[in-house]
């Protein structure tokens, strides 16, 4: 008859418990991807959890994804700006002021 130490040879068997550990785990790591995944996505699919908004005198006249290439202008009044969003990014290719501040800083 051969003996074996307990260090050579160890069986690992998962006991009940440990699994319900691991069954948790997962299924609460699913629910956090989901959820992520739902609260990011808008109504068409498209990932709208980067947005530009554009104010005036301090009020909101638009909020659009930086996902979206698209060009938008901004007339009230005698003031006029054009802003575009292009490759994630956003500047202001035209504006009426006589500085060009916004213009030049992109």
């Amino acid at each position: 008859m051969s003996c074996m130490k307990g260090n050579s040879m160890r069986m690992i068997i998962m006991k009940k418990t440990d699994f319900l550990l691991l069954a948790a785990t997962v299924a609460a790591a699913l629910i956090c991807i989901l959820f992520l995944r739902h609260t990011q996505s808008g109504a068409d699919g498209t990932d709208t959890s980067y947005y530009v908004v554009i104010q005036v005198a301090g009020e909101e006249v638009a909020r659009l994804p930086l996902e979206k290439d698209t060009t938008y202008s901004i007339d009230q009044g005698d003031m006029h700006n054009t802003v575009v969003i292009e490759d994630g990014g956003v500047f202001v290719s035209e504006a009426d002021c006589t500085n060009q501040n916004c213009v030049r800083q992109g």
